[in-house]
């Protein structure tokens, strides 16, 4: 059976007939039972048509498609994923029926903007004091929820009036290892460009006190925020200004390091599929999430262990697009390195970008954090920490922070950075 492909025009009768097809094993299988709200949805209409998916409605298929937030989780819980015979690959159905619908029901001029994600980052960092505080102010929240759609209650990064590029351009590394023990090209992402600017700055702290060489070549949006509107035209196109932009120092001999696991994704797997040339592959097999990165200097004997303040206890929830990954338990590894006691929690945080910010899906995304926060709740902790800066927000918004003390999340190379004692 052939892989989906994304990259191809749509056809919609060989699209019916792969929906039906993949729609009738999960019916058999129903592993992805509860895994979220799309498989809740699809399974209990396939149900009150009493097994019959061909009966499924055209506005069934659309609400399965809407509550579908790429989280991926149901790609490495499918036993039937390629190389299978039966070659089922669900996120990538779902993509393929969002690009479908963008094309015959159109795009919101709201669902645009949302994906924007540059030109908001640069829009709200050039006028940070004024775009927070007005995001902080009910009135005006209840303004853009009428206008644009995004819940007044659904809680937003700040921007950064000091980005992270500019931060790097003037930073001077306090010590530089002659030669440097391993060279890195950080692919830092907008949301640490223009929002959560200290894990971009604790990534370079903790990879330059490892004797690391690192350089941020120039770099865009991943284009993972696409997906919720299926356009994978504009994926290949950030693809290829990114590998444009990465390719010439992987060929220098660095690697490529991303502190946060959506991106990591995008460029390990996401890009070689939608631009398949050789440049793409040599960039998606030098890309390292930072944790996976620090743990292999650790294996090589190259991860400096003069930890100086031990975190405590740690709830870690790993998001879903790191579990995605299967490069297994990273983060937690290095943080109990530092000394930590790790708890990990495999829950989804139901943030994912914009799909819980909009005004129809806010409410189901916090009964889907709401399983993590639960968990949280039985691990009593120090500190809670997510790899993704938007799990984080979505755990803290449903009351993580709060169990342990008012702290808001952090991302574990945070952790680490505190833990060697490294100023912020």
């Amino acid at each position: 059976m052939k892989h989906l492909s994304l990259i191809n025009p749509i056809d919609p009768a060989q699209l019916e007939k792969d929906t039906l097809r993949i729609y009738e094993i999960c019916d058999g299988c129903r592993r992805c039972f509860n895994l979220c709200p799309s498989f809740n949805t699809l399974l209990d209409r396939i149900d009150t048509y009493e097994g019959d998916v061909a009966k499924l409605s055209p506005a069934d298929h659309h609400r399965v498609v809407d509550e579908c937030y790429y989280c991926k989780l149901c790609f490495n819980h499918c036993p039937y994923t390629p190389p299978h015979q039966y070659a089922i690959d669900f996120p990538h159905l779902m993509v393929a029926w969002k690009k479908r619908l963008a094309a015959e029901r159109g795009v919101q001029w709201r669902d645009r903007l949302l994906v924007m994600t540059d030109m908001i980052g640069k829009l709200g960092s050039a006028t940070a004091s004024l775009a927070n505080g007005l995001l902080n102010n009910g009135l005006i929240r209840r303004l853009i929820e009428l206008v644009v759609g995004v819940h007044r209650d659904r809680q937003l990064l700040h921007f950064s009036g000091d980005t992270f590029a500019r931060w790097f351009s003037r930073h001077v590394p306090v010590k530089r290892a002659e030669p440097p023990v391993r060279k890195v090209a950080l692919f830092a992402s907008c949301l640490v460009n223009y929002q959560t600017t200290d894990v971009g700055k604790a990534t370079v702290q903790v990879l330059e006190k490892n004797g690391v060489e690192v350089v941020v070549p120039e770099q865009r949006c991943c284009g993972m925020p696409q997906f919720e509107i299926g356009g994978t035209q504009a994926i290949q196109e950030a693809a290829k200004a990114n590998v444009a932009s990465l390719h010439p120092w992987v060929a220098q001999g660095y690697d490529v390091v991303v502190p946060t696991a959506s991106c990591s994704l995008m460029l390990k797997r996401e890009y070689p599929e939608l631009l398949p040339d050789e440049h793409t592959k040599q960039v998606a097999d030098r890309t390292f999430d930072v944790c996976e990165y620090l743990m292999a200097m650790k294996k090589a004997g190259q991860l400096a262990t003069d930890f100086t303040a031990p975190p405590g206890r740690v709830a870690y929830q790993i998001p879903c697009h790191l579990r995605d990954q299967n490069i297994g338990f990273k983060s937690k590894e290095l943080m109990e390195c530092a000394g930590a006691q790790v708890n990990v929690i495999e829950h989804c945080s139901g943030h994912d970008g914009s799909w819980s910010a909009k005004t129809e899906f806010f409410t189901l995304s916090m009964k889907i954090a709401a399983k993590a926060v639960r968990a949280i709740e039985q691990a009593p902790a120090d500190l809670v920490a997510s790899d993704c800066p938007l799990a984080g927000l979505q755990l803290d918004q449903a009351g993580a922070s709060a169990h342990v003390g008012g702290k808001a999340t952090c991302h574990p190379i945070q952790i680490v950075r505190d833990a060697y004692g490294l100023p912020k």
